[in-house]
C-alpha cells in the first residue's frame, strides 16, 4: 500500500463512535494471571454472583448441549411466557436480549434520532450514556444529591423539556442507592407520553425490605411509554450466558425491539439455564440474602478504616479511594484483588467493589490493610 494510502481508516466512521470511551470492563481471570502471573484471591470487579447460578440451571445446560447445532427459537417463547406469568404481563410485551445492554442497544436504535435529547443520571451505567451518543443524541447528566438520594427536582425539571428518553438504573449502578416510592410517582407525574421513561433494574433483588416498592405496579397504571430492564447476569448468577429481558408498556414498544436487536441473540442454552433460575426461587432468595448480610458487614468494615461508600442496595459498594481509583484498583491487583476503579467524571478518585463470599470479603479488606500498612 502506497505511503498516501497508508491510514487508520477513522475517515469511515462516524464521530459519533470515534469520540466514544472504551467500556470499563472488568479484568477477565485468564487474562489477569497472564499479565500479573499470580492468581486472583478475589475478583471483585465485575458485580458478579459469587455464589454461582442455580444446579437447575447448569443441569438445563448440561441437558441442552447435545442441541447446539440446531438454532435457538429465535421468540424465546417458553422463557417469555414463564416471566410474563410471573409478572402478570402477557409474553408478548416480553422481550429477552443478550443481557440488558443488548436490550438498551436496542431501545436506543428503536427510538432515538440525531439530536434528540436523553436524560440520565451521574455517576452512571455507562450505556445509558455511550448508547445514545453513538446514535447521535445529546445526553444530560444529573447529579444525585450530596445525601446521595436521587435527584427528583432536577430530573422534573429535565422533564419538563420532553427529552426523547429518561433512562437510569435504581438500585443504582454504579453507586447504589435506591429510589424512594415517593420520588418514583413524582417522576410520573411529571413524564409527557413524548418521553419514554426506561427503568433500569438490574439490581432489584437485592432491595433491602424497607426500600422495595412495586414500580411495575405504578407503571402499568400510568398510561405512559415505558420499559422495565431486568437481567440474569447479576442475582440469579448467570452473568456468562448473557440473557436479560424488557417488561414493556405495551406490544407496540415489544415489537420496535425485536427489530432492532439481534434475532439470535440470545443462546439455546443461556435461554434454558435462565427458565430454571427463574424458577428455582429458593436459590435466589438464598444468593441474595448472604450478599446482603455481606453488604452490611463489609460497609461497617470499610467505615471503620476511614473510606466513605455510598448507601447501597446493590451487590457492591462505591466508594471514596482519596486518590485514583484507577491506580487503587492497579495496587490491590498486584495483591490478587480485583475491583473495578471508575473513570467517569467526577468520580475518578471512587471505585466500585462488588459483594463476595466472607473469604473474599476479608481478603479485600486485608489487602486495604496492607496498602496501608
Amino acid at each position: 500500500m502506497k505511503d498516501s494510502q497508508m491510514s487508520d481508516f477513522r475517515s469511515l466512521i462516524r464521530p459519533e463512535i470515534n469520540d466514544l470511551p472504551d467500556y470499563n470492563a472488568g479484568l477477565a481471570l485468564d487474562r489477569f494471571r497472564a499479565t500479573y502471573g499470580i492468581d486472583c484471591v478475589a475478583k471483585l470487579d465485575s458485580n458478579e454472583n459469587p455464589h454461582g447460578p442455580s444446579p437447575r440451571a447448569i443441569a438445563a445446560i448440561e441437558a441442552a448441549a447435545t442441541g447446539v447445532a440446531r438454532y435457538p427459537d429465535a421468540g424465546t417463547l417458553a422463557l417469555r411466557q414463564a416471566i410474563g406469568t410471573g409478572y402478570g404481563l402477557p409474553a408478548e410485551r416480553v422481550v429477552m436480549g443478550n443481557g440488558s445492554e443488548d436490550l438498551i442497544g436496542a431501545i436506543f436504535r428503536a427510538v432515538l434520532r440525531p439530536g434528540d435529547h436523553v436524560v440520565t443520571i451521574c455517576p452512571s451505567f455507562g450505556l445509558h450514556e455511550f448508547g445514545a451518543l453513538a446514535c447521535g443524541a445529546t445526553v444530560s447528566k444529573l447529579p444525585f444529591n450530596e445525601d446521595w438520594s436521587f435527584p427528583i427536582d432536577g430530573i422534573v425539571d429535565a422533564l419538563a423539556d420532553k427529552p426523547r428518553v429518561l433512562m437510569f438504573s435504581s438500585p443504582s449502578n454504579p453507586a447504589g442507592p435506591a429510589i424512594t416510592s415517593d420520588g418514583f410517582d413524582r417522576i410520573l407525574a411529571g413524564l409527557d407520553p413524548e418521553t419514554l421513561f426506561v427503568f433500569d433494574e438490574a439490581y432489584v433483588e437485592f432491595l433491602s425490605d424497607d426500600a422495595k416498592f412495586n414500580a411495575l405496579e405504578r407503571l402499568e397504571t400510568s398510561n405512559l411509554p415505558w420499559i422495565s430492564l431486568r437481567t440474569f447476569s447479576k442475582a440469579y448468577g448467570l452473568a456468562g450466558v448473557r440473557v436479560g429481558y424488557a417488561l414493556c408498556a405495551n406490544e407496540v414498544l415489544a415489537k420496535s425491539l425485536l427489530k432492532t436487536r439481534n434475532p439470535f441473540g440470545v443462546n439455546a442454552l443461556a435461554v434454558v439455564a435462565a427458565h430454571e433460575a427463574f424458577a428455582d426461587v429458593d436459590h435466589l432468595e438464598h444468593s441474595t440474602r448472604a450478599t446482603m448480610a455481606e453488604r452490611g458487614r463489609l460497609y461497617e468494615e470499610m467505615t471503620k478504616r476511614g473510606y466513605s461508600a455510598a448507601p447501597s442496595h446493590t451487590n457492591f459498594l462505591f466508594f471514596d479511594c482519596g486518590e485514583s481509583g484507577a491506580g487503587f484498583a492497579e495496587k490491590l491487583r498486584h495483591k490478587g484483588v480485583l475491583i473495578k476503579g471508575w473513570l467517569e467524571q467526577p468520580y475518578e478518585n471512587w471505585a466500585r467493589v462488588t459483594i463476595g463470599t466472607p473469604e473474599q470479603n476479608n481478603a479485600f479488606l486485608n489487602a486495604l490493610d496492607s496498602l496501608k500498612g
